[in-house]
């Protein structure tokens, strides 16, 4: 890397273009027992909504649950479920340059549907419900 291209990412990013993320914050038994999946997730940076990393972890056949880092300060939020059944690939929809969390499934094996989030940047906001048929 040319000392001109990273004067110019700098100039483009800030300085958050160098910055390692911060160590994941455990604060609750469900976060420390899933501490292994959170700090690698959190290792690896951003992955939704600018500076936030979605961990998410497999709870048995079928089942997928999730935590939401802040790369910046290392806090750690719970989901917006404890555990989502599923029969899909792909349960969880996000992006770096969303705060949009769609998931597909049936949150604490209930209600199937699909769910749209918001991250507000301390929690997710339920934005919309659509109910699979039975």
């Amino acid at each position: 890397m040319s000392r001109a291209w990273l004067a110019a990412a700098l100039l483009f990013f800030g300085n958050d273009i160098c910055a390692q993320p911060a160590a994941p914050i455990l604060r609750t038994r469900q976060q420390r027992a899933f501490r292994t999946a959170i700090r690698e997730a959190a290792a690896k940076g951003p992955n939704f909504a600018d500076h936030y990393t979605i961990a998410q972890w497999g709870c048995g056949a079928g089942c997928v649950s999730m935590a939401v880092i802040d790369s910046k300060t290392g806090r750690v939020d719970d989901g917006p479920f404890r555990i989502l059944a599923t029969e899909t690939s792909e349960p969880l929809t996000f992006r770096l340059d969303s705060n949009l969390l769609t998931v597909r499934g049936c949150p604490e094996e209930k209600n199937c549907g699909s769910y749209f989030y918001e991250w507000t940047g301390s929690r997710f906001k339920l934005l919309r419900k659509t109910t699979a048929r039975e």
